[in-house]
């Protein structure tokens, strides 16, 4: 038996172990026997319960139909949200943003782009109903693309500083554990190879931002500062949030 053979045998029996508890019939003597078990073969085999369990993550694919004009905001700071999130992504017609991932980073990430998706909507509203839309002189839709540009720029830069701080940390804690390097790379390497499965080839395009208004870019900016990045996801307590 080959050492990955082996290691992947060693993963599924702690996985079974594991969930040997009282709530599921064990008796207290059971599950703390097994509980002894897991953490012997975690540490004779240098692992974390993460690596474990992330042999359980399935990779996803989801797609998202952003329709209207707000879509321009969305698919500028798309890469960002993918970033934040750790999936892969594309864009696919006007339309359609793709995300593949593990299944809680995908759905971070389709919430999260949700969530950006109305609060842009929202702010726009009001946006259109201030002296700074009714008084320009520029054409409407100049100056709502200028200002739709703003917002995705701010939210772009916002969702980046949360990866940088997010990264900072899991490195801090790489430092302190070596099983976390392990973790991490261990991580990429699954949504790396369930993507090359997809037989999906990727090319990249560039584009840019013409913004014929600096005041409502400033203003959109100013509405981007104001998203609710760190909402929880879920209404119940104790959930995750995004920052």
């Amino acid at each position: 038996m080959d050492q990955q053979s082996e290691l992947a045998k060693v993963k599924a029996r702690i996985r079974a172990l594991a969930a040997k508890t009282v709530e599921r019939g064990c008796s207290e003597a059971e599950a703390m026997a097994a509980a002894a078990k897991v953490g012997e073969l975690l540490e004779v085999y240098g692992l974390s319960m993460g690596e474990v369990e992330l042999r359980e993550e399935a990779c996803v694919q989801a797609r998202l139909s952003v329709q209207g004009p707000g879509r321009i905001a969305l698919r500028w700071l798309f890469p960002s949200v993918l970033r934040l999130c750790e999936c892969r992504g594309w864009t696919d017609g006007r339309e359609d943003l793709v995300l593949y991932g593990l299944e809680p980073d995908v759905q971070m990430a389709e919430y999260l782009l949700r969530v950006i998706e109305g609060a842009l909507a929202f702010e726009e509203a009001r946006y259109r109903r201030s002296p700074a839309y009714r008084d320009n002189p520029l054409p409407g839709q100049a100056i709502l693309r200028s200002f739709r540009y703003g917002f995705a720029d701010r939210v772009a830069k916002r969702l980046d500083a949360m990866a940088d701080e997010r990264q900072a940390a899991a490195a801090a804690r790489q430092a302190a554990a070596v099983t976390g390097t392990a973790l991490v790379l261990a991580k990429e390497r699954k949504v790396e190879e369930g993507f090359r499965g997809l037989g999906i080839r990727l090319r990249s395009v560039t584009s840019t931002a013409t913004v014929r208004d600096r005041s409502a870019w400033g203003d959109g900016a100013a509405a981007g500062g104001r998203v609710g990045l760190n909402r929880p996801v879920g209404a119940g307590p104790g959930t995750r949030r995004l920052g």
